[in-house]
């Protein structure tokens, strides 16, 4: 019982340090953000990395939570968005469904790496970094996806269309994310999970 106990505590986040995560999350979001290249409707921005690296720390609902902030922080009027944009026309514009999408991913990244922590925990270095790629690719999709069907509904065109303006320029940039992501999270992701869990080495 004391075991399982534990092994759902690497899950889950309470109370204020709960509240507190989400708060620093969504303000890493906010900056990463920052770090873009307008090239056309959408940006190139590092805002996917924070969407990424949310979902590999935080349990489920502190990373849905985290992005859901951002987004609501922009909403109202904080500059936060690529560009410091900010306002709700960012998110209903035809581009909108790119953000839309970021809770969604950071979730599901989230909860898929429980899984990976079940099942690829102790296996191969090549294993390890073929299924957190899977996973990342998986939200990239997500991403993918539903802000291209935003866009394709918002500009009236066609969804090929809209993939060549909003996903191929950004295709090997968003790859590059991805393996970046991957070796993070095996250099660095169980020793910053015990950080946020409060758990660190004294």
């Amino acid at each position: 019982m004391q075991q399982q106990k534990a092994s759902k505590s690497v899950y889950t986040l309470s109370g204020v340090r709960a509240v507190v995560v989400v708060g620093v999350f969504a303000a890493v979001t906010a900056v990463l953000s920052q770090l873009s290249v307008p090239i056309g409707p959408v940006p190139i921005s590092c805002s996917l990395l924070a969407v990424y690296v949310t979902g590999l720390l935080l349990p489920v609902k502190p990373a849905f939570l985290s992005q859901l902030v951002y987004l609501l922080l922009g909403v109202v009027g904080v500059p936060v968005f690529a560009g410091f944009q900010a306002g709700a026309a960012r998110l209903a514009g035809p581009t909108g469904g790119y953000l839309l999408v970021y809770p969604v991913m950071a979730a599901l990244i989230a909860a898929l790496m429980r899984v990976f922590d079940k099942r690829l925990a102790g296996k191969s270095l090549a294993l390890r970094a073929a299924g957190i790629s899977g996973i990342l690719l998986l939200a990239l999709l997500v991403c993918y996806a539903g802000g291209t069907a935003w866009f394709t509904i918002f500009s009236g065109g066609h969804f090929e269309e809209a993939l060549t303006l909003t996903v191929l320029p950004f295709i090997v940039w968003d790859i590059a994310k991805i393996a970046l992501c991957v070796v993070f999270t095996l250099a660095a992701r169980e020793r910053l999970k015990k950080v946020l869990r409060g758990k660190a080495a004294r």
